[in-house]
């Protein structure tokens, strides 16, 4: 049996997907490669494409990976709709944390497998028990799922710089007469850190759309 085919057998789908994760975990996605994957498993990259069709396939099943880690069963019936809503886009922000390098996959591909949308459906569950109208929860979910993928990237990135070392420069120091707003805005606030910054902005943005909604403007 040669090599080729011994690797067929033997190699399934989820270890690839499994292998996949760790290498971008470990290198970004610009390290992310078919071939440099095969090298990782032992393979040809051709073996790969006896399993996946596609690249883009691989990156599903990924997303996939990384979405069937929620958990499902957090949501509280007996809490109120903005905290049903909060603790929704918490438990997104805890899964991608998991794997940052990953982030852009998930943002850049709308949600179609039954692994994505599980936790879609509950969202979308608790938006049509607060009286929203489909419309209405459409904007409403895109407005919370991309808000917690853009600050979640946000962070990570921001993280990732800490983490090697990296310097902004700090603050910058400008004219109280040429900044006056920004000179006072530096001066007297400080960062909440990313985790309070998520929370408070999150909870802005349902308090809002709950307000709009009970109030007919959401979709005016």
């Amino acid at each position: 049996m040669s090599p080729r085919k011994a690797g067929r057998q033997t190699l399934t789908s989820e270890q690839i997907v499994t292998a996949a994760l760790e290498l971008i975990d470990e290198t970004g996605l610009d390290g992310h490669s078919m071939r440099t994957l095969g090298t990782r498993l032992g393979v040809d990259a051709s073996t790969l494409y006896y399993h996946l069709p596609s690249k883009d396939a691989l990156h599903s099943l990924i997303v996939d990976k990384i979405m069937s880690d929620l958990d499902l069963s957090a949501d509280d019936p007996s809490a109120s709709i903005e905290d049903r809503l909060m603790a929704a886009a918490t438990e997104l922000r805890r899964i991608l944390l998991v794997h940052p390098r990953a982030l852009p996959l998930v943002a850049g591909r709308s949600m179609r497998t039954p692994a994505q949308l599980a936790g879609v459906e509950i969202m979308v569950g608790i938006l049509f028990e607060a009286g929203f109208s489909a419309i209405e929860a459409l904007l409403a979910l895109d407005a919370i799922g991309q808000s917690v993928i853009g600050l979640t990237t946000i962070h990570a990135l921001h993280d990732e710089r800490a983490a090697e070392g990296a310097d902004d420069g700090g603050l910058p120091d400008l004219s109280a007469e040429t900044f006056p707003h920004l000179h006072r805005l530096f001066a007297e606030g400080d960062y909440l850190g990313s985790e309070a910054e998520f929370a408070a902005t999150l909870r802005a943005l349902i308090t809002g759309l709950l307000a709009s909604q009970r109030a007919g403007t959401l979709t005016a």
